[in-house]
């Protein structure tokens, strides 16, 4: 009966053992650049956008130039490294997920995974890197989608009123 006791004993002590080993396993799996990824939030005229990016550097500011469809990017103090950043597809777009990546003025290769809910690429940056320029087909919009819902709605009730009440008798 004792040696029963310590039998079962020593099965619970290494399951519990087994338990932590895989634990470590499953948590050593996990890409390096998950742990240090960060988000920032972009805001652009009334509209606000959660930007997650891994860089080995620091980002000073994002930006939005419309006239070149095109999202903007400054940075500081980056080393020889990959850049991951993911946005939401409002932000910025691209017909066939065919974007122009810019580095300091450069055009580079880059990989993107796209979704319903955004976008992610990754691309080499050099150290001293200060420019991304991502460029893509269409960028946000400039009028946010509820102010031209608004205009929409408005146009209409004139439509509607004009053609019901004469103006001019």
């Amino acid at each position: 009966m004792l040696d029963n006791l310590y039998l079962q004993s020593l099965t619970k002590k290494y399951v519990n053992y087994l338990i932590i080993i895989a634990m470590i396993v499953a948590c050593s799996a996990l890409p390096a650049s998950f742990a240090d990824q960060k988000t920032r939030t972009f805001e652009f005229e009334g509209n606000k956008f959660d930007i997650s990016y891994d860089l080995n550097g620091e980002i000073l500011a994002f930006g939005i130039d419309q006239e070149a469809n095109s999202f903007l990017v400054a940075t500081d103090s980056v080393n020889d490294s990959v850049f991951t950043i993911s946005f939401p597809n409002e932000l910025l777009g691209a017909q066939d997920s065919e974007f122009v990546v810019l580095v300091d003025g450069l055009e580079t290769d880059y990989t993107v995974t796209t979704s319903d809910a955004g976008t992610i690429l990754e691309f080499p940056v050099s150290a001293g890197t200060q420019e991304i320029e991502l460029v893509g087909t269409n960028v946000v919009p400039e009028f946010p989608l509820g102010a031209m819902a608004a205009m929409a709605t408005v146009s209409t009730m004139i439509v509607i009123l004009s053609r019901s009440r004469p103006v001019f008798k």
